[in-house]
């Protein structure tokens, strides 16, 4: 998270779109005054269907 003046920046990884409100609406919560910046993208987080090859 960064903080520039009134605004908000928050970045990183979740693994559903649920999470990536939850983040907007707690920062809401704590700086209602704020500006935010939801740079958090949603990663599948399942496990591998299939057999990874490492080279």
């Amino acid at each position: 998270m960064t903080v520039r003046g009134d605004q908000v920046v928050v970045s990183g990884d979740v693994a559903t779109e649920e999470r990536r409100a939850e983040v907007s609406t707690v920062i809401s919560e704590i700086a209602p005054d704020m500006v935010i910046h939801n740079d958090i993208h949603v990663v599948c987080a399942d496990e591998p269907t299939r057999r990874e090859e490492l080279r």
